[in-house]
């Protein structure tokens, strides 16, 4: 009976720990964080909010970004139609790391040119251009607000 009980209590430690960290899901995103780097995010997570991106924003505050939540991960182009500002795109995988980064300029015309990552991504972060000062490999973790 002693060791049943102190096997019970070595799950329930362990099982709370693992939950206590469990990320929440990345479409309720409020924070994220890649490397040393801390941005507050607006979600993209629909199929209409990851069409029109940051399309008609005037600008974009310092700290401030755009997370894309894939539906699967894939190579998924991004153009700039719309935008007002450049931005720096990073490309983030299932396993929540930088796989790739981009820096954007403004489209000029039409048709706007697709850029594509070198590898597969779930997720994408857009941020004012110049802000990135991460690298492939590096880290990537969000928090959501507190309810």
């Amino acid at each position: 009976m002693r060791a049943w009980k102190s096997c019970f209590g070595l799950l329930l430690l362990f099982s709370g720990s693992a939950l206590a960290r469990a990320p929440c899901p990345a479409e309720q995103a409020a924070t994220l964080r890649i490397g040393a780097q801390g941005f507050t995010v607006e979600v993209a997570a629909t199929p209409a909010s990851r069409e029109r991106g940051l399309s008609g924003h005037a600008r974009l505050s310092p700290n401030a970004g755009m997370w894309f939540v894939l539906p699967e991960a894939e190579q998924t182009g991004f153009w700039m139609r719309g935008m007002r500002f450049p931005i720096d795109l990073i490309w983030v995988s299932p396993e929540q790391r930088v796989v790739g980064a981009a820096t954007l300029p403004v489209c000029e015309n039409d048709p706007c040119p697709i850029t594509y990552p070198t590898a597969p991504a779930a997720y994408v972060l857009e941020i004012r251009a110049g802000r990135f000062t991460g690298r492939v490999g590096d880290p990537v973790e969000w928090n959501c607000a507190a309810r």
